[in-house]
């Protein structure tokens, strides 16, 4: 396996930051080295340096695209932390059914939705306990930076693998239909969401709606601070006065705290309103 050199690291720790704003840390060599090895044998006869600078100097961009694609952080699985059994069920939903009553409207927003069972978890939750939306506006929103992420969300076909992550088996039952070795998400839930490429420290797209609530999990802990609230105050620019902005089970605004209003002890860390 080639080697990455000290130089060709902060190289790429520059070109990632300044992309997608990973913030890679310095004992991440290793990673970067089994992360990149094949991309390297495609391009540049495994020598990893030599990919890096390629990618980070040719004016072509499809080659950085697909080196900070392979370093991106895609780990997902369905139901993810017990929010999405607890809170958003408990307290979030419920609430926003009294609120929007009148209008009848809910508008979500997977921010960082990788390969898609982050928003399929949600509108499964959705179909299961609240079918009086099924009368509702439900805007459904999941966006990436990654091309490749998307496309395999869309898609909403999975391995066993990653099934049995998470999946209970009645909602393998109810919402899959076996395609060979994988299984695909039905048709109708699929139809439900829209996917979109948005890379979060980019420009977002103009006709984005306010959002009741937005899903960022496990996304912020990559960022630096200046990046974390870089995005924070565009997210809360994008969701409505009421709205809520959850956050993985680790994360936390501490460090934030005059950015955003105070939080209810009780509430932390499984949600935390804009």
């Amino acid at each position: 396996m080639s080697c990455i050199s000290e130089n060709s690291y902060l190289t790429l720790c520059a070109l990632l930051s300044e992309q997608i704003a990973l913030s890679l840390p310095a004992d991440k060599v290793y990673l970067a080295e089994a992360r990149l090895q094949n991309l390297a044998s495609q391009h540049t006869r495994g020598d990893i340096n030599a990919l890096i600078e390629k990618a980070s100097t040719v004016a072509e961009d499809a080659l950085r695209i697909e080196l900070v694609e392979a370093m991106a952080i895609n780990e997902t699985y369905f139901f993810r932390d017990p929010i999405l059994s607890e809170s958003f069920l408990d307290t979030m939903i419920p609430t926003l059914l009294d609120k929007r009553r009148a209008e009848k409207t809910l508008r979500i927003w997977s921010a960082a939705c990788s390969t898609g069972q982050e928003i399929y978890s949600v509108a499964m939750l959705l179909d299961q306990h609240f079918p009086q939306l099924r009368n509702w506006q439900v805007t459904l929103i999941a966006s990436d930076f990654s091309q490749s992420a998307l496309s395999k969300a869309k898609q909403g076909c999975y391995g066993l693998n990653e099934m049995n992550r998470g999946l209970p088996a009645r909602n393998m039952a109810l919402y899959f239909e076996q395609q060979g070795l994988d299984w695909q998400i039905k048709t109708e839930i699929r139809e439900r969401i829209r996917f979109e490429k948005i890379n979060l420290i980019r420009e977002w797209p103009e006709e984005l709606p306010l959002f009741d609530i937005v899903l960022l999990r496990n996304v912020l802990l990559y960022f630096s601070m200046d990046d974390r609230l870089r995005v924070l105050r565009r997210v809360r620019e994008q969701t409505v006065s009421d709205g809520y902005l959850l956050l993985g089970a680790t994360e936390s605004l501490e460090k934030s705290a005059g950015f955003i209003p105070a939080i209810p002890r009780s509430h932390r860390p499984f949600y935390q309103p804009v």
